[in-house]
């Protein structure tokens, strides 16, 4: 009788690990790799068209810079939004890095995708107060972080984007912060219209936003919208 195994090999273990951990990382990087190089290619892939899942109405939001900014100034760009605040204590430094993950990616379309994180205090993160947090993350011109009034930011999450968001009550905030908000990412398109909705604290965003906004962008120069 074959005598019993009396544990683990802890390096055959590891080293299967270690493999699989490389092979993965290698296959996201060569999909993210291929997505980029459509965006830059003459030859175009057919991607599936992605539906239409709601319609923005204006907005009026104070940029970190300091300029307005409106619906009509994202107007033909393809854009991801967010939203977050300064001082959260829960999921929104890791949904700002996986934001910051994506804004590094699409600066090769070369202005023609834009992140956009919208602040749900903005009693607190003020243009300046965004500044430095944008700096934290490196963020570039190609990602705007916009406050504005209560009012309206809780009107475009929710009636905008179909988006949860409330304020918590005093005794809850010490632990979870003033705000509680939805951590999904949407994809918008250059007519203003939603067509995709993600996990942004996921951390294969960056992979499964990359093939849709290639998507948009080849739907837009298909189909070009009318000024």
């Amino acid at each position: 009788e074959s005598p019993v195994p009396t544990g683990p090999r802890p390096a055959n273990r590891h080293l299967t690990a270690a493999i699989w951990a490389l092979l993965v990382a290698g296959l996201v990087a060569v999909m993210v790799a291929g997505v980029r190089e459509i965006w830059t290619s003459s030859e175009r892939q057919e991607f599936p068209v992605l539906p239409i899942l709601g319609q923005l109405s204006d907005f009026q939001l104070t940029e970190r810079s300091g300029e307005i900014k409106t619906l009509a100034d994202l107007k033909g760009e393809v854009w991801l939004a967010d939203f977050f605040f300064s001082t959260c204590p829960g999921p929104c430094p890791i949904l700002t890095t996986r934001m910051g993950e994506v804004a590094q990616a699409v600066r090769r379309t070369k202005g023609k995708v834009k992140i956009v994180s919208i602040t749900v205090d903005p009693e607190t993160d003020t243009p300046e107060k965004l500044r430095k947090y944008a700096d934290q993350y490196g963020a570039g011109s190609n990602w705007w972080f916009l406050t504005g009034s209560l009012s309206e930011t809780f009107r475009l999450a929710r009636e905008g984007f179909k988006l949860a968001v409330e304020e918590n009550p005093p005794e809850s905030v010490p632990q979870a912060g003033k705000m509680l908000h939805s951590t999904k990412v949407a994809l918008i398109d250059g007519q203003g219209r939603v067509r995709a909705y993600y996990n942004g604290t996921e951390p294969d965003l960056l992979a499964r936003v990359l093939p849709d906004v290639g998507s948009v962008l080849q739907e837009q120069e298909i189909h070009p919208s009318i000024p």
